[in-house]
């Protein structure tokens, strides 16, 4: 599945088993890089040189619950910022006030880089829904369905909302436009939602080429998410 995308850089969320990562980047000629966290790890793999890498979910306590930032050099040397980083689950009102205190921390943590209009990507599972979505509640899991339910008929949107509100790119929408609001990554089974994005900041809209959640049969079965990409021109 890694292998059919080609990308120049993968984002591995709960990438938990070291050799199964390495093996995996020996496999496609990857650099890599793996940052535990609490509970699971993140896994960024790149065709370009890794050269810097700061795991920021062991170094801030409200920051995801794994979160690494890495410093690529592409090609033409040009050194790029790229985030891998997998936030607090479940869809309660309780849930989004964690996610939210998470999304303050990455908003301190990318300050200096926002500031100076230094372009970067932001990339991995949220656990959260874009305000455009379009959720079909009886299309998600259970445990989805009951806080719903809970939260008195409706799925928080704030997360996303924040980051879009701060001058982050939702490349999917850049690119689908109405069309993304029933685009679904979560779950591969009970695909109700989109938790998984990859966010652009400072790069001119013109240099998304493209974004896509892959729905072939073999993702299916690779992993309870469906991976989504995007083509960047920076």
């Amino acid at each position: 599945m890694i292998e059919a995308q080609r990308a120049d850089t993968i984002a591995l969320i709960e990438a938990d088993d070291r050799d199964v990562v390495d093996r995996i980047a020996r496999r496609l000629g990857y650099d890599v890089v793996v940052a535990e966290g609490h509970g699971h790890s993140v896994a960024v793999l790149s065709r370009w040189t890794i050269v810097e890498s700061i795991n920021h979910a062991l170094l801030e306590p409200e920051a995801p619950r794994s979160m690494v930032e890495v410093q690529v050099r592409t090609p033409s040397g040009v050194k790029f910022s790229i985030f891998a980083l997998h936030m607090h689950p479940r869809a309660a009102e309780s849930d989004e006030q964690i996610r939210l205190k998470q999304t303050a921390a990455l908003m301190r943590i990318t300050h200096a880089l926002r500031t100076a209009g230094t372009p970067h990507v932001l990339m991995g599972d949220f656990n959260a829904n874009s305000p455009i979505q379009r959720i079909d509640i009886s299309a998600c899991k259970p445990k989805t369905q009951a806080a719903y339910h809970a939260n008195g008929g409706h799925i928080p949107r704030r997360v996303i909302e924040n980051l879009l509100d701060h001058g982050y790119v939702d490349t999917l929408h850049a690119i689908h436009n109405d069309a993304a609001a029933t685009m679904t990554s979560f779950t591969t089974h009970e695909p109700g939602q989109r938790v998984d994005y990859v966010f652009t900041f400072g790069l001119d809209r013109a240099g998304i080429k493209d974004a896509w959640i892959v729905r072939d049969r073999l993702a299916t079965f690779a992993s309870d998410h469906y991976p989504v990409g995007a083509e960047i021109h920076a």
